[in-house]
């Protein structure tokens, strides 16, 4: 039974007659996800806008069906004095959040309101999900040399997600974690990255991400944004006034075409310097910064879909190559110097 969410389950009602059993579940979810995987084999094959909404809606029915999955998961109260269900919930709880990061990934840029609003509750669903995922862990004392690399693989994918959250906000999640968890090698990627995060430095912040795996690139996209902004910021700071080529910023911000690093750059208030005989230039300290209200959907459509590399039906611009930039721009809250 591929039943609706509902929001509230009261004994001795209809609704708590319904709520399915761990088999059910399973096989519920197993539904869900093969559903989801013919949708998006199907949008390869119509228009674009025909596919996008086909795959929008798609997303919407899984999502709501596996928020349904999840509170008939916590009803069941699924401890460690029955260790094989309890398991069960813990590899059921991972694959939603591993279709979840992924998923949020492959969506395509929406500038509408409803789709900003679906988006932070599908972050709210995570959270309670991965919430659910570590109480289960902890029921289960799962901090041996058999699980522990599997524990600091979800725990990483956490920190990455709430990479923005205060330390007192994280510490109660990550108390249920033992510390030979946080010793692994995801856990510590975490870590680093959530520090270079935290002290700004973004060229480190940046630099890691490029070492990032799929799961970890999906959880730390959401923060792309903010993290290219301060950057901006800091470059407003700490530069004088000569002409930067976009081309060497992109190369900075870790952007794919110069046009995406223009739109970054006009969102904060700064100069483009469009010449016809030379390369487009951005030039810092010439206008007040003003970094883009993200609240806005319309702007932070554009900046996502800078992010994401979504070009329109204009001509492609030419990737950067890296590898022939002479200049390596240091970017940190306190210093930024130039190094050749």
């Amino acid at each position: 039974m591929v039943k609706r969410f509902a929001r509230t389950v009261v004994a001795g009602t209809e609704d708590a007659a319904r709520v399915r059993t761990l088999d059910a579940c399973e096989r519920t979810v197993d539904h869900l996800f093969r559903a989801l995987d013919d949708a998006r084999r199907a949008s390869t094959r119509a228009s674009a806008s025909a596919s996008a909404n086909a795959l929008a809606s798609a997303h919407a029915f899984c999502e709501d069906r596996l928020r349904a999955v999840r509170q008939d998961l916590a009803m069941q109260g699924l401890f460690a004095d029955d260790p094989v269900a309890c398991g069960r919930c813990c590899a059921l709880l991972e694959r939603m959040i591993v279709r979840a990061v992924t998923s949020e990934a492959e969506r395509e840029a929406d500038a509408s309101d409803d789709d900003f609003g679906a988006a932070a509750l599908r972050e709210r669903q995570l959270g309670k999900t991965f919430g659910m995922l570590l109480s289960a862990y902890a029921e289960l004392g799962f901090d041996d040399d058999l699980h522990v690399e599997r524990v600091g693989r979800f725990v990483s994918m956490l920190l990455c997600v709430r990479l923005r959250d205060g330390t007192s906000e994280l510490a109660g999640d990550l108390r249920r974690v033992g510390v030979r968890t946080l010793a692994t090698k995801d856990a510590r990627f975490a870590m680093t990255c959530r520090a270079a995060f935290a002290t700004g430095n973004w060229r480190r912040f940046f630099a890691i991400v490029d070492e990032a795996s799929y799961e970890h690139a999906c959880c730390l996209e959401r923060h792309f944004a903010v993290a290219r902004i301060d950057a901006l910021r800091s470059l407003n700071c700490a530069l004088n006034s000569t002409p930067m080529k976009l081309d060497e910023l992109a190369r900075v911000l870790r952007l794919d075409y110069a046009s995406d690093a223009e739109t970054y750059v006009k969102a904060c208030g700064l100069t483009v310097n469009v010449d016809e005989s030379a390369e487009p230039t951005v030039q810092f300290r010439t206008s007040p910064f003003t970094p883009p209200n993200l609240s806005r959907p319309d702007v932070a459509a554009a900046l996502r879909a800078a992010n994401r590399g979504f070009k329109s039906s204009s001509p492609a611009a030419p990737a950067i190559d890296r590898d022939v930039a002479s200049v390596d721009v240091d970017v940190h809250l306190a210093s930024l110097s130039l190094a050749r």
